[in-house]
Order: C-alpha cells, then structure tokens, then sequence
C-alpha cells in the first residue's frame, strides 16, 4: 500500500498556504509531521483525506480504496448525545461505508474500547459536549479501536493527556502494523513513535529518516553544509563581480585605443567573448542562488538574568509542612511536605485532575485557604505564569506591553527577538496574536518582571516546536529556581532536575531529572508486580498444603480400593505442583 502526491497547493482567499508540495507513505511508515503554527500541516492533511480541494498536484493510491481514518485536532460531538451514543454512530457510520457488523458485536466493541481508553462507565451516558479536554481526546481516540482501518491519521493526538494516556496510546501506536501519519509539536512522543519526519515549511515538504531526535541531528547537519555551500557561492559570485567589472575597465580603454591596430582589436574582441561568458556564469548563479540560513538568535543571557545576578539566594526559598487543599469536602492534597530549593528546576507532574495547578496557585498565594505551614523566605519574587496569560494587555502592542517590566527598548527587543518577535513583529497588538504568539510575550514579560523563582503552569500550551525550543533556551540560561507544571515530555526531560509527583492527593519527590524518575518508576512497577506474583505463589501454596492434608487424611480413612487409587493419584500430582510451586518460591 501507498498514498503518493506531488505539485500538490492550496490557498485560501488567493493567500498560499502550501504550494509545490511532494511526498509518498508506504506500508511500515510512520511519519510524524511538523512544522511552524499556521505553515499548513492540518490543510495538508485535510487535502490528502479529500475533506479539502487542492489548487493543483496530483494523488494516487494504491491499492485505489484505502479505508482511512482520521482522528482530528478538535473533536466536535452533536449536541446532546452521550459518550456511548457517540461512538456507536461513528462505528454504524463506518460500517456502513466499508465493513459491516452486526448490531450486537458493535456494542461489545463499543464498550470493550471505551474501557481500553480509560473512560469509566459511569460517564458513558453523559453528553460528549460536557467532557473535559482530556476525556474528550480520549473519546475521539476510541475510534481507533473500534474499526477496521487501512492507514490512520492523527492530528495532535496527545493534546490535553495525562502520562498515563501517554503511555497506552504509544504502546499502540508502536504495536500498530499499519502506515500513519501523526501531526504533532510532542518531541517525546515523535522520539517513541514515528520512523520518518516530514517537515513542511514555506519552501516545501523535506523527508528525514528516523524520530524526532534523528531530524534534529540531520536538520543540524543540513544547515552546517547550506552554510558551508552559502558562503562558497557568495566567494564565486564576489568574485566574479570584481573579474567582470576589471574586465569590463580593460575592455573600454583597450577598445577606445585600438583605433585601426588589428591586434589590439582582436585582442578586445576576446575580451569581450570572455566578459560575456563570466556575466552568464554570474546570472546562473544569481538565478541559483542559495538562501542564507537563517542563524537562530541565542538567548538573551545578560537580559535574563539582569534581576538575578550578583543578589543574594537563601538555600531553602519555599519550606512547606503538612500542607492540605481542599474544595469544599473535596481535598485535593493532603499533609504534603516539600522544599523549594536555590537553583531548583522542578517538574510537577500526575494524572490530570491529581491537583498540579492547585498546587502551584497555593505556592504563588493564588489559594491562601490551606492548613499546614508554608514558610516563603522574604527574599524571593515569585513570577507566575498562568494557563489563562492574564498578564497581558489585549490593546497594546507586544513591545509597549512588555516595556512595562522595566527593562530598556534595547534589552526588551533582544529579549523578544531570542523569542522569534524580530524586526516590526514587535509592534503587533496582541489582541491579534494567536494563543502560541501570546504564551512567548507572557513569557517575556515574566522573565523581565524581577522574579527569581518562576512559577509555570504549562508554559508551551498551544506553542510550536520552534517556539517551545526558544523558551527551553531561555529557561536553561535562567539562574534562578523554576518549578513548572508540563504534559511535554521533552520540555521535562531537558529543563527537570527534581521530579515531584502528585498522586493520591499526596507528593512524592525524585531527586533527579525526568530519566531517573522513569527508571525509578519503571523499577517499582516490576518490584511491585514481582511481590505479587510472589503473593500468589505463596498462596497456592498454602491452599496446596492444605489440599494435600485433606487428601492425605482421606487416604488413611478409606477402605475402598478404587477410591484409595484415585486419592493416591490426586494426592501425587498436588504433590508434584506443590513442589514446583516451592522450586519457583526459591527461584523468585
């Protein structure tokens, strides 16, 4: 199987979106595709699916019928229906069109998915409209479950997922022998996944072999020879520019000398044959020019830390005691205990709805009705960042909004430009920007605003890979103490030295990066299941003992030769599973 395309294009309103654009997915693909918010990955993928017109290009499939799902960014539900009804309308639907089943075998299936994804069936009769962003990609993704595709596409699938959901879709995904294509801005989860990376930027589609990791180590590569390439071509046509302009001096004084000597004018003849030549060569390479690779701006360091450098931390920040939150009767944590270090970067992690952002928002003084101690030291400035951006003034241009931090109109632009507001960017109204634009100028404004401890609740929602990188760099150079709540995997794992946990309404701490929490994870998942199959042994082997007593008991009764047989040859193989249960004991 295979879906192959070339010269595809679109625009909206006479505005490009993509044009030129090549590519082909074969079985055994997975493809990850990235690219900048609004470049088109979404519109590409609504033309492949045919739910869109393209301007031009062509595309063809083999075999000519591919059964193809899609599972989009935003999942839109009828008003009024419910969990269940949802689901069982697609899969009808869906039969319908490709393979049918009878009514009885879908409902199993309907409910055996629905179970798989995490969706208790108490929820299943509410309507779909009510679900919170999580369930509600949860909902969207049981389709997947529940029908009979050919090639599978997923846009943004892990958009409001906890680590958990994490986990079941990749180990799925990973299982999964059917060709894909995942839109995503999840480098961790790209890294686990995909086996190939479209790009799709302004000047085309570019194909890179292998995960996200693998695009970074390639795209790095790709850059240093388009840059080594850049300047030999800038030397040629330099040059080139100086030989013609010598050529063309010579030519004009040589020409104006010659008068009737035939040397002479042979001699500028050439010249000028020469002259040509080299201004062909030179428009050649002008027509071919290569683009100059644009050199990322690294992080504004001295700008960053202008608030932080040369004052005086305490080593304890934040010294919190038996600390409970809770809503009404609802408590959300309970007796947790915790210290903010000097220096710490901490990711705050759980299940969604475990109470990370209570957390926070009772550490910035946001919630002031707890019990417990919360010791803050006088000398710390916290800067919050929230998931709602209330820090921003929707009337006022990004630079006059973040001018208002403090900083000088040259600190503020290098600052912005670390954080790809460049040239007459600045002056957008941010009113105007979309939600990614808008978390980097709340971001800027936090970094300016004095604090040295930030506090982060989500701070890449709604952000592209280019954008989430910039504040990552940012951040690394920040020489303050983060503590940060993130459902991006690679964001935690380049930023985290201490992992907190929230689970149970109690916190556990991890005194090491996100590698070392997973291995410690990973360990106790097999260290609990390992004392749980030693349980059972343990178990059977009681019930086997006690089995054998009985047998043995009714043996020395009975009187009846033929029961005596069968009690005999009971009582031998219970025998024979308990000692082996007993070899595993001791292996175990």
């Amino acid at each position: 199987m295979y879906i192959s395309f070339s010269g595809l294009s679109k625009a909206y309103e006479g505005k490009t979106v993509f044009e030129n654009v090549k590519g082909q997915i074969n079985d055994g693909d997975k493809v990850g595709l990235i690219g900048s918010n609004g470049v088109g990955k979404t519109t590409l993928v609504k033309v492949l699916t045919g739910r869109e017109e393209k301007e031009a290009g062509e595309i063809s499939y083999s075999p000519s019928y591919i059964k193809t799902l899609y599972i989009q960014q935003y999942p839109e539900f009828e008003e009024g229906i419910s969990v269940y009804e949802d689901i069982l309308k697609f899969l009808y639907q869906w039969n319908e069109n490709n393979n049918p089943h009878d009514a009885g075998d879908m409902e199993t299936l309907v409910k055996t998915a629905l179970n798989r994804v995490g969706l208790e069936e108490e929820i299943w009769n509410q309507r779909a409209t009510s679900l919170s962003g999580g369930e509600k990609t949860k909902l969207i993704l049981t389709r997947m479950f529940v029908c009979d595709f050919d090639f599978l596409i997923l846009d943004e699938p892990t958009n409001h997922l906890d680590m958990a959901s994490y986990e079941w879709l990749e180990d799925f995904i990973k299982e999964l022998d059917k060709p894909m294509l995942i839109v995503s801005h999840d480098r961790f989860f790209l890294d686990n996944v995909v086996n190939t990376i479209w790009e799709l930027t302004p000047r085309g589609l570019n194909t890179y072999e292998g995960n996200y990791t693998n695009y970074r180590l390639q795209k790095e590569m790709e850059i240093k020879n388009i840059t080594k390439e850049y300047h030999k071509q800038q030397a040629k046509i330099q040059q080139l520019t100086v030989m013609i302009s010598d050529r063309e001096n010579w030519y004009h004084r040589a020409h104006k000398s010659a008068g009737q000597n035939d040397y002479l004018r042979a001699r500028a003849k050439k010249q000028a044959s020469t002259l040509k030549a080299k201004k062909t060569q030179l428009e050649r390479l002008e027509r071919e020019k290569i683009e100059k690779p644009r050199k990322e701006l690294s992080p504004a360091f001295d700008v960053i830390n202008k608030n932080i450098i040369g004052r005086k931390i305490p080593r304890f920040l934040i010294q919190g005691k038996n600390v409970s939150k809770s809503f009404g009767d609802n408590p959300i944590l309970k007796n947790i205990s915790f210290n903010i270090e000097r220096g710490d970067k901490i990711a705050v992690i759980g299940a969604n709805g475990s109470g990370k952002s209570t957390f926070l928002k009772t550490i910035c003084g946001v919630y002031d009705d707890y019990s417990g101690s919360l010791r803050i030291n006088p000398s710390v400035s916290i800067g919050y960042f929230s998931q709602e951006l209330d820090n921003l003034n929707h009337e006022a241009t990004i630079l006059d909004d973040v001018l208002k931090e403090g900083a000088t109109v040259q600190e503020t632009r290098l600052l912005l430009a670390s954080l790809l507001f460049r040239g007459d960017d600045v002056f957008k109204k941010i009113g105007n920007l979309s939600m990614g634009e808008k978390g980097r100028v709340a971001f800027a404004k936090l970094i300016l605003s004095g604090a040295n401890l930030l506090v982060l609740d989500e701070p890449t929602n709604y952000m592209d890979i280019q954008s989430k990188e910039k504040v990552e760099e940012a951040l690394e150079e920040f020489q303050g103490s983060i503590i940060f709540v993130s459902h991006d995997r690679y964001f935690i794992n380049r930023l985290a030295s201490r992992i907190f946990l929230i689970e149970d309404k109690k916190i556990r701490i991890f005194e090491g990066n996100y590698e070392y929490y997973l291995s410690k994870s990973i360990k106790e998942k097999a260290d609990k299941e390992k004392e749980k199959q030693l349980r059972d042994i343990m178990e059977t082997i009681m019930k086997l003992e006690v089995e054998l007593a009985y047998l043995g008991g009714k043996l020395d009764q009975t009187q009846d030769e033929e029961e005596k047989e069968e009690l005999n040859r009971q009582y031998l193989e219970v025998a024979r599973t308990l000692n082996q249960k007993r070899q595993q004991m001791r292996k175990s």
